[in-house]
């Protein structure tokens, strides 16, 4: 995933500095790209032009947070216009939410009527929006806001002679109670089964939650490095660290597998051993 570098206040001011200068028209010459996600066509075509105004390349207008971030990979904008209130599922704090736990560190810009204090406060502090606009969206405010993500993205291309593209990022549909959650393969540790109705999925960042989605359905939709080592238990094989015999139980013939970011151990069935292994050392090999 891209990664997020430190810009001191100073740097990112002289940067801003020479870009206020500029009008939004086409000297920008179309080098970053802009996704807009607003459920409102009207105000989707507003933003629209403006972005063309200012010289940005618009490379998707999407209503649905679920559905955008299924094609995310394919887009990979430098700038995020979201709306808060959006179709489906999802709204647009929780859609930026997902992608920033996915790795992605793209320029996020609120745009909402909401008069909501909490709503406006998280998308600042959880999300690293640059702005909050409200609506009606006027083009000063809109050009500003533009200003300063292009800034920041500028300084930090200037910082990074060579970045490593990001990867393809797998996405697991669960059932969250009412709701359907993408959540990002790549930041689940692993899955165990928590009685008949409930799977318990634990994340890289200590937390986790409870899906009614079956282990079979999360596996359907996985990449190869999930793997099942136990019955009730899927594990994610980028966080495997190693595995070791049983030892608490002389007569046990299964293995423990060790994860890096948790001290839970998962079980890992005899006559999957070889299998795991291999596998395993496959994935050392590539690194």
């Amino acid at each position: 995933m891209w990664t997020k570098l430190a810009v001191s206040e100073h740097e990112l001011t002289e940067c801003m500095d020479g870009l206020r200068e500029m009008e939004c028209d086409d000297r920008m010459g179309h080098r970053f790209t802009v996704a807009i996600v607003e459920d409102n066509y009207w105000v989707g075509k507003l933003l629209e032009s403006y972005c063309e105004q200012c010289g940005l390349q618009v490379v998707s207008i999407a209503t649905d947070g679920e559905q955008f971030i299924r094609m995310y990979d394919q887009l990979l904008p430098d700038v995020l216009l979201v709306d808060i209130g959006l179709e489906g599922s999802l709204d647009g704090i929780t859609m930026v939410q997902t992608l920033r736990r996915a790795g992605y560190q793209m320029k996020v810009i609120m745009v909402s009527g909401t008069t909501n204090i909490d709503h406006i406060l998280t998308s600042f502090h959880d999300l690293g929006s640059l702005y909050f606009l409200s609506k009606p969206v006027m083009l000063p405010k809109f050009q500003a806001a533009i200003h300063k993500a292009v800034a920041e993205i500028q300084l930090e291309r200037s910082l990074t002679q060579q970045v490593s593209p990001p990867m393809k990022t797998t996405w697991i549909t669960v059932k969250n109670q009412k709701s359907q959650l993408p959540i990002s393969e790549e930041s689940i540790l692993f899955v165990e089964k928590e009685d008949k109705r409930l799977s318990r999925i634990h994340l890289m960042n200590g937390a986790h939650m409870d899906s009614s989605t079956n282990l079979s359905d999360i596996l359907a939709q996985s990449s190869p490095m999930m793997f099942s080592p136990f019955k009730g238990f899927l594990v994610n094989m980028r966080h495997v660290v190693s595995y070791v015999k049983e030892s608490r139980f002389p007569t046990s013939r299964r293995f423990l597998i060790h994860l890096n970011h948790t001290l839970v151990k998962i079980p890992l069935s005899r006559s999957l051993q070889k299998e795991f292994g291999r596998l395993l050392q496959d994935i050392h090999d590539q690194v």
